[in-house]
């Protein structure tokens, strides 16, 4: 481990200094994920990252959103002695919050090790009607500093184990902004959009999501990995979306089918293909339960083999000589559905989740895919701060790439089959703005000559 692992418990010792405070009872979704995305899970948020962010101090506040007693308050550095609060009253939101990992190999994979490593992200929110621009305009920015460790490269599985630690570039010390967008309302219905899109900003879903920072890790879990192969992690588009009740109903986008969350080479958009997107967004409520049923599809242009690096997955047998195939695209389907709402709060309950897709099966790896689970906010008695996840996925490799990894052209040892697991976690608030996250994951890796994979991890959050 290059980075010692007594960072992070320094950190753990700090937040748990406060726990004496009587905050544990609160819902603590105020954290940096509710206040950086487009709008809150039951919004039903974009897929595209661009409705604009509600200020904390929305209405007149007769005390500080962001003060309080040190235990109490939602981020650690406070109001800034009231500059926070004047900022967002004013249409300007600065998040940040630190993410660290210490997350091992337990057994199987193919290598044994326990890793510490770490993100840092950025989210700044501008709303134009408050700042004095014009109605209608917002500025969405979200950047990354990775450092440290993480075990994709040792779990030997098909999905990542740590997804938030492939990213901004896997395996570096680095940092870039990943998401840069400008929206315009056009009308209370339409709104326009260009810039950087962030895809994990993007793929917002109750109990699940969140970009592998505040619930699932495994990238199976955390987003639809249907899309890996068509789909880059960040890149410019430009796209629209129609609204209804102040919430995107359906969304298009023309994306560059080409990775820059590191770059920002705008010469050479679009010079391998475009990416097409489109999304369906239709919140249901059966029994008056509140739920989401979404549907969508994604098509590139652009020339690709199946061992091709791919955002979402580490693909075995990357460099072997591969058939190359011009376009690729993917059918996907996700659904939340609360079963439980708190009588007391609308925010606190419980319910299922889902993923779903298919593809091309070539150059897409992925055939087809399914996720199930179900999480939320814990059922334990007074720790309703605290959520927790359980969630089940396969993932169905093409008859295609497995009988390539299986061919003279792949070295030995490489033969795949579908990958399956189960990944647990439970998120501890220690006070509104640290939590600390178990995680267990057993995986049956997709590479046939690698045993069952055990990894077992902490996450720990401090919302600054």
């Amino acid at each position: 481990m290059r980075y010692p692992a007594a960072v992070l418990a320094g950190a753990l010792v700090a937040c748990t200094l406060t726990l004496g405070t009587p905050f544990l009872h609160a819902q603590t979704q105020a954290s940096f994920a509710s206040a950086s995305r487009l709008a809150d899970e039951g919004s039903g948020a974009s897929d595209n990252g661009t409705t604009s962010i509600h200020s904390p101090t929305e209405a007149a506040q007769p005390t500080s959103v962001f003060g309080g007693p040190f235990g109490e308050r939602l981020k650690l550095t406070g109001d800034w002695f009231g500059t926070r609060d004047t900022l967002a009253a004013h249409g300007i939101t600065l998040e940040a919050n630190l993410t660290q990992f210490f997350q091992g190999v337990a057994s199987g994979g193919t290598e044994r090790s326990f890793e510490y490593g770490g993100k840092i992200d950025y989210v700044l929110n501008i709303d134009g009607n408050k700042t004095g621009l014009w109605k209608g305009f917002s500025v969405t920015m979200h950047a990354e500093t990775r450092y440290g460790e993480d075990i994709n490269g040792s779990d030997g599985m098909f999905s990542f184990g740590n997804f938030n630690m492939a990213f901004p570039t896997a395996g570096e010390d680095v940092s870039g902004i990943t998401r840069l967008i400008l929206s315009q309302l056009l009308s209370d219905n339409f709104m326009v959009f260009a810039g950087k899109i962030n895809s994990l900003d993007d793929f917002v879903l109750n109990f699940t999501g969140r970009n592998g920072i505040e619930r699932f890790m495994n990238s199976a879990v955390v987003a639809n990995i249907i899309n890996a192969r068509a789909v880059p992690y960040s890149t410019y588009g430009m796209g629209f979306s129609v609204l209804r009740d102040k919430a995107p109903a359906f969304t298009f986008v023309v994306r560059d089918p080409d990775d820059h969350a590191t770059t920002s080479d705008l010469d050479n958009l679009f010079q391998n293909g475009a990416l097409l997107s489109g999304t369906v967004k239709i919140p249901v409520a059966p029994l008056g339960l509140p739920g989401h049923q979404n549907v969508g599809v994604n098509w590139s242009s652009r020339k690709f083999t199946s061992v091709d690096p791919a955002s979402f997955v580490d693909i075995p047998g990357q460099g072997i000589a591969a058939g190359q195939e011009s376009g690729s695209w993917a059918l996907w389907y996700t659904f939340d559905q609360y079963l439980q709402v708190s009588q007391s709060d609308a925010n606190v309950g419980w319910g299922l989740f889902g993923i779903a897709g298919i593809s091309d099966g070539n150059p897409n790896p992925v055939r087809w895919n399914t996720t199930l689970g179900i999480g939320g906010n814990s059922p334990i008695p007074g720790r309703e701060g605290d959520t927790f996840g359980v969630g089940y996925f396969r993932i169905g490799l093409s008859s295609d790439f497995k009988n390539l990894l299986a061919g003279s052209l792949a070295p030995p040892g490489l033969a795949q089959r579908d990958e399956q697991g189960v990944e647990f976690f439970y998120r501890a608030a220690l006070t509104p703005w640290c939590h600390l996250t178990g995680d267990l994951q057993v995986v049956e890796p997709s590479t046939k000559n690698l045993h069952t994979t055990v990894l077992a991890g902490l996450r720990l959050q401090v919302d600054f």
